[in-house]
């Protein structure tokens, strides 16, 4: 089976076979009957030729595989050749400008054609527009900038040489300045192309940076990870359709060994799912211990049958969070009732920490029975 690049080269060579016949073609019956605007076009022509030669020898080195002095692979040369298509289109456009203005300044010779070459470049519009569309379908399919900026390239010229063919016969009828003004349309259809492909590798060359998108789908997929609760500094690096992606992680409580299984899981996930090199960093999570301690003695004072807690212990165990205090009941409690207390606060507790908390917590209670005489000690003293 061909791979992306293999099916890649086929189409620009072909490419390059067509460019040149059509630009055979054109010139010929450009000279034949002293057409600017088509000798323009059959210029553009050899300019797809070019870039589809730009855009072949970028696929044979972006297909070799990484090395020591490229790491992440040379899937950048496809940004390199769509630089060199949009170089060529831009220096097309610059010559084509010139010469039609320079045209219109002189002044235009009236141009006849036979019904014959009509039909002739007509022909090489609907080839160029096929070759167009072979070139995006397979560029889409393989993700191909470069296959999709030289499918632009032939389209723009089927469209040209339809702009051609009309001004040839306006300027047959009397119409002389057609011709010319059709050379300087494609120029700046050349140029305005030429610009947006230049920008475009220029940006992707310098390292620009990933799209909204993307990272929203690598946040989407590493916090469905079991484990995960959150991720943050996202990097993503483009080499052709390879990627380099770093990361920090935030896990559920537990050990430093869970946390790095946690990671290493996510890694192997976002891997696969966006054909990458990946590199989670582990920071481990800390608890709210304040905010925890806060909530634990709130719930405590709002409650009229305890007296007091203290020595609240926080601490991370394998599986989530360990909340342990000392609680005082009044001290003619009795032990079921003591009980019955120590349970409503543990569910109340977690009831409060379940949406704050990313893991289990378990609640330890050591009861203590006041030792002083006070109100709540007369709690259930008659009972």
């Amino acid at each position: 089976m061909l791979t992306k690049y293999g099916k890649g080269k086929i189409v620009a060579f072909s490419s390059i076979l067509l460019n040149v016949v059509i630009f055979v073609v054109k010139i010929y019956i450009g000279l034949l009957v002293g057409s600017l605007a088509l000798l323009s076009d059959s210029m553009h022509s050899l300019s797809d030729s070019a870039s589809s030669i730009a855009v072949l020898l970028g696929l044979y080195i972006a297909e070799k595989p990484a090395d020591e002095e490229h790491p992440f692979g040379h899937g950048r040369a496809d940004q390199v050749a769509v630089l060199a298509v949009g170089i060529i289109l831009v220096l097309a456009a610059i010559t084509f400008l010139s010469d039609g203005i320079q045209s219109i300044l002189v002044g235009p010779e009236p141009i006849f054609m036979g019904r014959s070459f009509y039909f002739y470049i007509f022909l090489t519009a609907v080839a160029k527009e096929i070759i167009g569309e072979i070139s995006y379908y397979v560029g889409k399919k393989t993700r191909s900038d470069a296959l999709k900026a030289d499918a632009w390239h032939h389209r723009g010229d089927a469209l040209t040489t339809i702009l051609v063919i009309g001004a040839i016969y306006g300027s047959g009828r009397g119409y002389l300045f057609l011709d010319p003004l059709a050379g300087i349309g494609i120029a700046l259809l050349l140029g305005y192309i030429g610009g947006s492909y230049i920008k475009k590798a220029t940006n992707k060359l310098l390292g620009e940076k990933p799209s909204k998108e993307l990272l929203d789908d690598i946040k989407s997929v590493s916090i469905e990870q079991s484990g995960v609760t959150d991720v943050h500094n996202i990097h993503v690096h483009e080499y052709g359709d390879k990627k380099a992606i770093s990361l920090h992680m935030h896990s559920v409580p537990g050990t430093t060994m869970k946390g790095h299984e946690i990671a290493h899981t996510l890694e192997n996930k976002l891997e696969r799912e966006f054909n990458a090199d990946v590199e989670v960093h582990f920071d481990p999570w800390e608890p709210p211990v304040k905010g925890i301690k806060d909530d634990v003695i709130q719930i405590v004072k709002d409650r009229k049958d305890v007296k007091d807690i203290h020595k609240i212990e926080i601490s991370e165990t394998e599986d989530g969070l360990l909340i342990s205090f000392h609680l005082i009941v009044p001290k003619h409690s009795k032990v079921g009732e003591a009980h019955d207390k120590i349970t409503d606060v543990e569910r109340s507790i977690k009831n409060i920490l379940k949406d704050k908390i990313p893991a289990e917590v378990k609640i330890q209670v050591h009861v203590e029975p006041c030792e002083e005489d006070c109100e709540y000690c007369d709690i259930g003293k008659d009972n």
